[in-house]
């Protein structure tokens, strides 16, 4: 039985207390890597917020950054680790209320399957 004071969805939320995780984590799972991608994917995220966040998603062992030297350039790529693809079903979940319950795309039905199955491939569903 679950004590009284410990409520594993608050918790939860608390561990994921950035706005901008679950969008970062959806991004590396659609394929993105970089720092610039994340910023293009979501404009109105600023560096340093963006910055901060990745910090803490890969100290709270979610993404493991890599750096690549190629000649006198610097790149870092972002991955998932183990825990990190373990959200997969949350984010799908999330983008499926999102697209069924709230639609503030305004898509209809045909367009809300096609994004949903998309969702559905790059978070790995099955």
């Amino acid at each position: 039985m679950v004590e009284n004071n410990v409520c594993p969805i608050g918790n939860t939320l608390d561990f994921f207390n950035r706005k901008w995780i679950f969008c970062i984590l959806s991004n590396i799972f659609r394929g993105m890597k970089h720092f610039s991608e994340f910023k293009k994917a979501n404009p109105t995220i600023s560096n340093h917020i963006l910055s901060e966040t990745l910090k803490y998603m890969e100290e709270n062992n979610l993404v493991s950054k890599t750096t690549i030297e190629d000649g006198s350039r610097v790149q870092t790529e972002y991955s998932l680790t183990e825990k990190g693809l373990k959200t997969n079903k949350i984010l799908y979940e999330i983008t499926s209320y999102y697209f069924n319950e709230l639609n503030y795309a305004g898509y209809d039905d045909a367009q809300r399957q096609e994004v949903l199955k998309e969702y559905e491939q790059a978070f790995n569903i099955r």
